[in-house]
Order: C-alpha cells, then structure tokens, then sequence
C-alpha cells in the first residue's frame, strides 16, 4: 500500500472509532428528570435541602393586601431562603430570608415586591411553601409545585354571572414556553384562537381570563398542554355577589390524568352543596364509578356515572331529591363526613374535582375545591394550620388500603416540635375515613404553625380551614 494511502486508511479509522465511542457515551439526563414532582398530589421527595418551588400567584385583579405566602421549614437546620419575584410589569428581584428549624414564616405577598409568580428556593432544612389569600377578600390557601409538566388539567370551572374563571401560567425556566389551552365546555369542546401556540415568555406569567373567552357556561373544564418548554398552571375561581355568597377558590392543576381520584375531606352541611366534576379527557368514553365512604361507615352504594369522551359530568354529593329527582346525585348521609373514591372502569383517563360553595351562617361557607389525589403516601406535610379569621381546621384522612394505617401528626412552630398525645397514634381501619380536629374555639393561638403527618400505611390527608366567611380546603404536600 502506498505511504499516502495508509494515512488516509489511518486517518479514517480513527475518526470512525472516535464517532463509535461518542455514540456508545453516556447522554445527559434532559432536565425533566432532574426536578422533583409536583408536591400538590403526586409523591414527592420534596420538601428536601436544596429544593426549588414555584408559585404562580393569584390573579392581579385581587386585594393584593390580602395574599400570603407561607414557608414553613419542618426540618432539624435552619435554611436560607431565595425568593425570586417574576413581576407581570418590571424587572426581576431577590430577597433572601432565614427560616429557623421547625419554624413558620408568613409573608405579605406586597412585602416580597410587585404583582407576579415566585421562584422560591431553600439551601438546608426541610421547606414546604403554600400560597393563598387571607382577609376580608376571601380566604384560600394551597402548595406551591416543585416542577413544571408539559399538561395541566382542571375539571371545576364555570362562568356564569358573577362568576370569574383565571387560568394563571408560570414559565420560571430559562426558554420559552409555547402551550395550547383546549376548554370543554357544557356547549361542546372549544380551542379558542388566540389560546393556541400562546407564548410564554421565560421567567414570567401569563393571566388568562376565561370568564372573557367562554362567556356564561355552566361547566368549563381545562386542558393546557405545552408544545415546547414546561409550565406550572393554576386555576382560581372568585364568586362575587352576584353569584350569591362571596368566595375563592384557588387550586394548582393535575399534571397526570388518571383513572383514580381519592378525596378525604367531604361533608353535607346546613346550606352548603358540594359537586363532583368529572372531565374524560381520554380517547374512549368512560363509566365513573363515585364512592361515598361516610365516617361513620355506613354502607352507601356506589354511583356509576357514563362520561363521554371530551365529556364533563358534574354530580351533586348529598342532597339528593327522592327517587324520580335530579339525576347525577350521589347520595351521602347528611351532617355525616365522607371520603370520596372516584375511579374508572377499564382504565380511562379522567380529571376529578370537588367544588363547594357554602351559605353565610353555614359550617362551610364561601367556596372551596379540591384535585384529590391519585395516590396515597405514607407522610404528608402542611405548612399553616390557621387562617386569620379563624374558626377550624380540621384534617381528614382517607385510607384506601386493606390494611389498618396507624398515623402520629407533630405540631412544629418556633423551633418546637410538639406531639400532642390526642394526635398520636391515631388508627383508620382498611377503606374508612376519620377526621381530626386540630384548631378549634374562637381564640386559637395567633401563631400559625405547621403540621406533619406520618402514617403506617399510605393515605390521602386534605386540610380544612374555615374562616368567618370563607373556607380553604386542600391536600397536603406529599413526601415520599
């Protein structure tokens, strides 16, 4: 072979074993695994040191006096926290904060700067971070997440007068994000225009009015499904006056479809109505199977209610007319707290939601919802256990399992970490419910503090807090 040959030839085999060996290397991880799930339903490892939360924030058009944001660190080190506000006008800014170990910090959401979402993040303790509004406006509070997903769904919706409907979209990463939002309405399925290929600028957040784009529906569920990047969605429902009693309701999304949703907190009460908003957002039509599970275990029959595919159901919980009344009424002993266990035949994808508005002189007053959750967890975290116009707060346990749950629920404010013996050793026999009183009284302590539930067995633990003339109902931060 000719010298200028063999280099050729030689050449050639060393940039083909250098492409080889490229090839076999190891790729990166896409971010997408890197970040923790979403702590508002799914399991989670957060809170945890070095966690990353957003918070999308309420719509700018409420009393801005009246949002909170609350970072409770429920772990043995203080942590240093970086709160980072995305302002929906201006430019970005940082305020750092130390949280001492077992300790509750509320901010004024007007004190952290303008109107906008948050990108929170803790270095040492165990953070977990809600959100919400508490005052004469109304009174909700719910987590934040621990990641973006590329779908958010929200199956409670309407916009009949004097009802608002925002969807509230954070993008807190680095690119742009580009979603498609798809609404099904009680006048069929709707992909508005100007809501298709909507532009997310990075680290910023958009506020939709959903009240202006399907106007006077009875039933408006949403679908925000991300075409390039990652979002954090929220869905907030304000109930003026002319809806009745006021009140808001404010939820962070289901990222994940399912075919199950378990709901611990229910009840009847003197005026209020709770429903059950089913959106099949799957390819086949579904048979909902609806569970009432009573707390003091009465056997109630299972509903089945079909859903079409793009369909959206509502049904009544409690209440229900005699035989021969309005159909989609699941029947549920009155005055009687009740577990809800919501799933499909055959394994369709569905969004479910508890939506309750409540009367003036009502336990339940003004409005609350709730995604439940598709799975239980073994431990649950809560960052307040009061509102400032309190009246109670309760928790509400569901154990779906066929074995008993054992549960202990630590009290930590102040750099204490408190066991009250009536909290401890709290046993739920297989498919029951039971609810434990944790503030109660017209004169609870003025500090809120935070509350951490650890169970034998998985559960689903939802927190409600009941003000003089609203209420807030939620799930709790999952962990592990």
């Amino acid at each position: 072979m000719k010298p200028r040959r063999a280099l050729f030839v030689g050449v050639l085999i060393a940039v083909l074993a250098v492409a080889v060996a490229l090839g076999n290397a190891k790729r990166p991880r896409p971010e997408e695994t890197a970040v923790p799930p979403v702590a508002a339903g799914l399991p989670a490892e957060s809170p945890r040191a070095g966690s990353v939360w957003f918070c999308p924030g309420l719509p700018s058009g409420l009393p801005v006096g009246d949002d909170r944001v609350t970072i409770s660190n429920v772990g043995d080190a203080p942590a240093d926290v970086v709160v980072t506000v995305l302002p929906d006008k201006g430019q970005r800014s940082e305020t750092t904060y130390t949280v001492g170990a077992s300790s509750v910090a509320i901010k004024a959401r007007g004190d952290l700067g303008p109107p906008g979402a948050l990108t929170i993040e803790a270095f040492g303790g165990r953070i977990a971070i809600e959100e919400g509004i508490d005052g004469r406006a109304g009174t909700d509070v719910t987590p934040c997440a621990t990641q973006g997903a590329a779908q958010w769904n929200f199956a409670a919706g309407m916009t009949p007068r004097g009802v608002q409907q925002w969807l509230v979209l954070e993008n807190p990463f680095a690119s742009d994000a580009k979603v498609d939002v798809t609404l099904r309405t009680s006048g069929g399925v709707r992909q508005p225009e100007r809501l298709q290929s909507f532009d997310i600028r990075r680290r910023s957040r958009a506020v939709i009015a959903l009240h202006d784009i399907a106007v006077r529906e009875d039933r408006v569920a949403v679908q925000v499904d991300a075409r390039a990047g990652r979002v954090v969605a929220a869905q907030t429902l304000v109930f003026t006056t002319e809806a009745g009693l006021p009140g808001i309701a404010t939820t962070l999304g289901a990222p994940i479809p399912s075919d199950r949703r378990l709901f611990a907190d229910g009840a009847t009460a003197s005026g209020a109505t709770t429903r059950l908003a089913i959106a099949n957002v799957g390819t086949v039509d579904a048979e909902v199977d609806v569970q009432i599970l009573p707390e003091n275990n009465q056997v109630v029959p299972a509903v089945t209610l079909s859903v079409a595919q793009d369909e959206v159901v509502w049904a009544q919980l409690g209440g229900c007319a005699p035989a021969g009344g309005a159909n989609n009424c699941v029947p549920a002993p009155a005055s009687v707290p009740y577990a809800v266990d919501v799933h499909t035949e055959g394994g369709a994808a569905m969004v479910a939601q508890t939506l309750t508005r409540g009367a003036k002189n009502s336990a339940q007053p003004g409005a609350a919802t709730s995604l439940g959750s598709p799975q239980p967890a073994r431990s649950w975290v809560f960052a307040r256990d009061r509102v400032d116009q309190e009246r109670s707060t309760t928790l509400a346990i569901l154990n779906p399992l066929t074995q008993p749950a054992r549960l202990d629920i630590s009290i930590l404010h102040d750099g204490k970490i408190e066991h009250p013996a009536r909290f401890q050793g709290i046993t739920v026999p297989p498919g029951h419910r039971a609810s434990v009183r944790i503030v109660a009284g017209s004169r609870p302590a003025a500090a809120p503090r935070a509350m951490v539930v650890e169970a034998s067995a998985p559960v689903v633990v939802e927190r409600s807090m009941v003000g003089t003339g609203d209420m807030s109902r939620s799930l709790g931060i999952a962990v592990g």
